[in-house]
């Protein structure tokens, strides 16, 4: 006998099975998948244990005759190809024939099915590597799957699933993800006797309320553009709610939802500094593409797709999501029954330095004069609404009142986002102001510091600093820029040190950016300033003039609304 054998059907299987059933919620997604391609309107799912003990998926689909039935579980048997040509242009959730073979031979499976039409269904048990049991059963139309027991004759397997929580955490991902993707099919996720999710038919909007929260429900944005050769359809959150990871973001590309960094990190940069640091929106996109540049056969789960021009259609992307962004009011609702402790009544974030205190202000008036210098030739046009201050909360937070309800303003968040609008404009037309200090500030660093301080230098001068070498590793800092000329020593001190700080970032775009930020942060009103009325009427004008006046430069929202509706719900005046 020579050393290459062709593998029996169990093995081949078993192997398939490795593929594509890596856990529980993976039998699930194979499972609702082929119920959603049979047309179903209504999905049960009920686990036990995880779904390592039983996963039962039930629709009320177009259901199978017992001839397809048992063609089923043949390895390569589909009904949704027909030919190689049918892979360029799939529409269907899945296309694997492996599915239900594979499933069967790594637990104990049984399918009832009943086609549109017929008097009588087929019932068939398969145990891991048995043949097949068929008989006729009485059952309503549609699918019933069971599988039990999973990965009970591959103890190697079974060994390595993580524990029920665990496993039971990723098994509500996978129909949460379905669910999204389908609002018009109802969907019900039962563990046990605990019932996890019941999303009835619905729009997109109301679906993701239900799945992602109500917070997130309350703070959606819809999304729609064309752009060359692509579409976008969806919602996305405001600014002031996201995640610290992706987690929160559900893709699809012609329908099928999909796992893509790359699209992830521009829809990040389409909100640019309005997104807190390192966080992302949450909300679900439909990107159509053509399907003869999209490749879904690259991963056995198809959840990871090969897309033509992906950099051009990345930026196509950005862009509509840009556009839409620049025509709301990003400003978020006040969560009156919140009881979170980072509400806009509790504690605030810190400011960019930990060594930031309050400190009175300097003059109103001198940087509303600095702030006049002929930067303002055309007036922005912003969705900001019209308001007037009525009073001051604990130094930090400036209430106004507008025509849609109350507003309460984060003073020092509104105004570093000012200011560096401010010095974003000055820069870009190499018009950074700059005042000489009285006494120059000397920097003393170590040599990696140094070597870093010094290489920055160009850009350091560009952004109104004048800083000379005068030692190994000292510095003489002689002006600083306009807008931080009216704060006290300290504060340039602090600003100076967080930019000698910045050096060990990677690229010179990250530098600039953050230097930008750190005289933004260090020249704006801080929390503890007693404002005047004329201040706070100041502070609300500024953020009128600039065109992104919701968030600060590090992400925080700068203002948020109670509209009378609200009040009126907390009051119970609901039914007057």
């Amino acid at each position: 006998m020579g050393n290459i054998q062709v593998l029996d059907d169990h093995t081949i299987n078993q192997i398939a099975a490795g593929e594509v059933i890596e856990r529980p919620a993976s039998v699930v997604k194979e499972l609702v998948e082929n119920a959603l391609d049979a047309k179903a309107k209504n999905i049960w799912i009920r686990v036990e244990e995880g779904g390592t003990a039983l996963v039962i998926v039930r629709d009320d689909g177009e259901g199978m005759d017992q001839d397809d039935a048992v063609l089923a579980f043949k390895k390569h048997s589909t009904s949704k190809i027909r030919s190689f040509d049918d892979l360029q242009n799939v529409s269907t959730s899945g296309f694997r024939g492996e599915a239900l073979p594979s499933i069967a031979s790594v637990s104990r499976l049984r399918i009832t099915t009943c086609k549109k039409g017929n008097s009588i269904g087929t019932r068939i048990t398969i145990e891991g590597n048995n043949s097949l049991d068929v008989e006729e059963y009485a059952s309503p139309q549609g699918t019933t799957i069971e599988v039990a027991d999973l990965f009970f004759n591959t103890p190697a397997r079974s060994k390595h699933l993580k524990r029920v929580a665990t496993e039971l955490q990723h098994i509500v991902k996978t129909v949460t993800t379905e669910a999204i993707r389908r609002p018009d099919v109802a969907f019900n996720l039962v563990h046990g006797e605990r019932k996890l999710i019941d999303a009835p038919a619905s729009d997109l909007k109301t679906r993701i309320g239900i799945l992602l929260g109500r917070e997130a429900a309350k703070e959606l944005i819809e999304m729609s553009g064309e752009a060359e050769g692509i579409r976008l359809e969806g919602f996305l959150t405001r600014p002031a709610v996201s995640r610290k990871s992706m987690a929160g973001l559900y893709l699809h590309v012609n329908g099928r939802p999909i796992q893509a960094r790359n699209i992830c990190y521009s829809i990040k940069g389409a909100y640019g500094s309005l997104l807190h640091d390192g966080h992302f929106p949450i909300g679900a996109l439909f990107l159509e593409i053509p399907s003869k540049e999209v490749d879904v056969n690259v991963h056995p789960a198809k959840t990871i797709v090969r897309i033509a021009r992906e950099e051009k259609i990345n930026k196509e992307l950005r862009t509509i999501i840009k556009e839409v962004l620049s025509k709301q009011a990003l400003i978020a609702h006040v969560d009156l029954d919140s009881t979170k402790t980072d509400s806009i009544f509790g504690t605030p974030l810190p400011n960019m330095s930990s060594k930031s205190r309050a400190t009175p202000v300097s003059s109103i008036d001198g940087l509303q004069q600095e702030f006049d210098v002929d930067l303002r030739e055309e007036k922005v046009e912003t969705n900001m609404p019209s308001m007037r201050p009525l009073t001051l909360i604990e130094n930090k937070y400036i209430v106004a009142m507008g025509l849609d309800g109350l507003y309460i303003i984060d003073f020092h968040a509104a105004h570093e986002r000012v200011m560096y609008e401010r010095l974003k404009d000055q820069a870009q037309f190499k018009r950074v102001g700059k005042q000489d200090l009285l006494k120059p500030i000397s920097l003393e660093l170590s040599k990696s510091e140094a070597t870093a301080f010094e290489e920055m230098l160009p850009q350091i001068t560009e952004m109104g600093f004048d800083a000379e070498k005068f030692g190994p590793a000292s510095f003489m800092i002689r002006s600083v820029p306009a807008l931080l000329a009216g704060s006290e020593p300290e504060r340039i001190r602090e600003a100076i040190d967080d930019i000698v700080e910045s050096g060990s970032m990677k690229s010179a775009e990250e530098k600039h950016t953050y230097m930008m930020y750190t005289v933004a942060c260090h020249s704006a009103l801080r929390a503890g300033d007693k404002l005047t009325m004329a201040q706070m009427e100041f502070v609300i004008r500024e953020m009128e003039s600039i065109p992104n006046p919701y968030a600060c430069v590090h992400g925080r929202p700068t203002v948020m609304t109670i509209t009378p509706a609200e009040l009126d719900k907390k009051f119970k005046r609901s039914g007057f």
